[in-house]
């Protein structure tokens, strides 16, 4: 466990090429504000283990998609560091006369416009819309992001394919810190029976197409299901565009060879979809995984979508193994190649899963958070936390 009131003076160190996480003297109450996809609670929750003081901030009553309840299972009352505020009244000022009552803030989505005026030294995390497009908008919330981002002390970016919008916002205080997530609810299922022996393709991805590019996927996929009869295709109900997707299979594809499950589907029951399917299809629009990617390699499966090489290794010490794809032809040839061989497909999905559990090791990032946070509160300059994260 990381202590983090340790008596010594504390700096991250290398030796021997073994960069330690030491912690200094003060004991710090950070709070965590937003909970996009319960990252938050996760977050937090691997943060107190280690001793960190750090309280959780959402919204009461939370949809089911942000609430740790749901994330939770073994979760029947919310513990006493989840603060909750209310959005009526004067809910803002609410919210920034909470932040003002810690030392170090951490503000995720358009939590970071609020650390604006809580006074105190914050971190900015990106999860993806809010610095690849709110940010950038000419609107009141997209000047104010903008501005927060510049403000902060440090912006965590979890994902390398946000590094183009980085460099475009000009932000000079940005790390990356790999995405934390709990890959302990996604893995290979010990002798694993199918109900079918179709060759499944999972594609949980949001429907948004000009976010996801769903439309790549889906015209090959009719391609490759009009020449493979014995295949099933699983969706989840989700997004702006699924009834537009439904409609380009229902023309081209026989009902049988489709599966839709709801969006609203426990993490238990979906590491079960991962381990039922022989391969999953992300994205097409960002050249690195998201959450999606991250679970279908953590569950053991072969993984197509998009993704830069280039980006990975300037962000990893090694790129992943996934099928790289960009464009509706090399889906097809994805598909085929590991439907033709199936040795192969499963060869992938192993060295998937040895490369996301060691790239994504919790207790690795954990450390840097930490080291992260008192760094700030110490006044230590950015090029100084950057340099020193990098010997990790």
């Amino acid at each position: 466990m990381l202590d983090i009131n340790t008596t010594s003076n504390k700096i991250f160190t290398q030796n021997n090429k073994n960069v330690k996480v030491i912690l200094s003297i003060v004991s710090l109450k950070i709070l965590h504000a937003g909970n996009l996809v319960n990252h938050g609670y996760h977050l937090v929750k691997k943060l107190r283990e280690e001793g960190v003081m750090i309280d959780l901030l959402l919204r009461k009553n939370p949809k089911q998609t942000e609430d740790p309840k749901f994330f939770d299972e073994e979760l029947n009352e919310y513990p006493k560091w989840i603060k909750f505020f209310e959005m009526r009244g004067n809910w803002k000022w609410n919210v920034i006369k909470i932040m003002k009552e810690y030392d170090v803030v951490q503000a995720s989505t358009e939590f970071p416009i609020f650390s604006l005026f809580a006074g105190k030294p914050y971190v900015a995390f990106a999860t993806g819309s809010d610095i690849i497009e709110l940010a950038h908008k000419n609107t009141i919330k997209g000047i104010l992001l903008k501005w927060a981002y510049r403000r902060a002390k440090v912006v965590i970016f979890p994902g390398p394919y946000m590094f183009d919008f980085v460099k475009k916002l000009k932000l000079k205080n940005a790390i990356f810190i790999p995405f934390p997530w709990d890959y302990s609810k996604f893995f290979p299922i010990k002798n694993f029976v199918k109900d079918n022996q179709r060759f499944t393709i999972f594609h949980p991805t949001n429907h948004f197409w000009r976010q996801k590019r769903n439309d790549i996927f889906l015209k090959a996929f009719i391609k490759f299901a009009s020449e493979h009869k014995n295949v099933e295709l699983i969706l989840i109900k989700r997004g702006p565009d699924f009834e537009k997707s439904l409609k380009v299979l229902e023309k081209k594809v026989s009902k049988h060879q489709i599966t839709i499950i709801p969006c609203t589907i426990p993490q238990s029951d979906l590491n079960n979809f991962y381990n039922k399917a022989d391969v999953v299809v992300d994205q097409f629009f960002v050249g690195t995984t998201g959450l999606i990617g991250q679970e279908a390699m953590a569950s053991g499966k072969s993984l197509i979508q998009y993704a830069d090489k280039e980006l990975y290794e300037k962000f990893y010490s090694e790129p992943p193994p996934i099928l790289d794809a960009r464009n509706e032809e090399q889906v097809y040839h994805q598909l085929c190649s590991l439907y033709e061989d199936r040795d192969l497909n499963s060869r992938i999905g192993k060295k998937s899963r040895e490369w996301i559990m060691k790239n994504h090791n919790i207790q690795k990032i954990i450390k840097k958070y930490v080291f992260v946070y008192k760094s700030i509160n110490e006044g230590v300059e950015i090029q100084t936390i950057k340099d020193q994260l990098n010997l990790n």
